[in-house]
């Protein structure tokens, strides 16, 4: 009986360690100091320029009659020499439906040649690509 409850509570602990490992990774807009200037100046980049040649290569238009939004929300896994390491798509939305994997990649493509800057190196941080519309 003692080894039963040993087990589950080995269990929960295992289970609770790994949704605080999960919930422990910051997103964008609580990064601070270094980290919340540099990915804002490269995020900025991107959708000022990027984004808008993404959507017009893939004819997207938001409008509030059925395409409010059209983002995706991302982890991204920088390693120790500055680049892109891999990233996880925690959720699409294009127009109610998800990304095509062609959409992801075009999304994906000026981070994964992107160098990123000291301050985020090692690092790992959730991210929001795109926006959406307040109708």
């Amino acid at each position: 009986m003692k080894i039963y409850f040993l087990g589950l509570f080995f269990l929960f602990s295992f289970i609770v360690k790994a949704q605080q490992s999960v919930d422990s990774i910051p997103k964008a807009y609580e990064l601070i100091g270094p980290q919340y200037k540099d990915w804002n100046a490269m995020y900025d980049n991107w959708r000022a320029i990027e984004y808008p040649k993404i959507l017009k290569e893939n004819k997207l238009k938001m409008n509030c009659n059925g395409c409010e939004s059209i983002y995706m929300e991302v982890i991204f896994v920088i390693n120790e020499i500055g680049k892109l390491d891999h990233y996880t798509v925690i959720k699409s939305n294009k127009c109610s439906g998800k990304f095509s994997k062609k959409l992801e990649a075009r999304f994906m493509k000026l981070f994964l040649d992107f160098q990123f800057p000291k301050d985020m190196r090692s690092f790992k941080f959730e991210v929001k690509l795109g926006t959406g519309l307040k109708c």
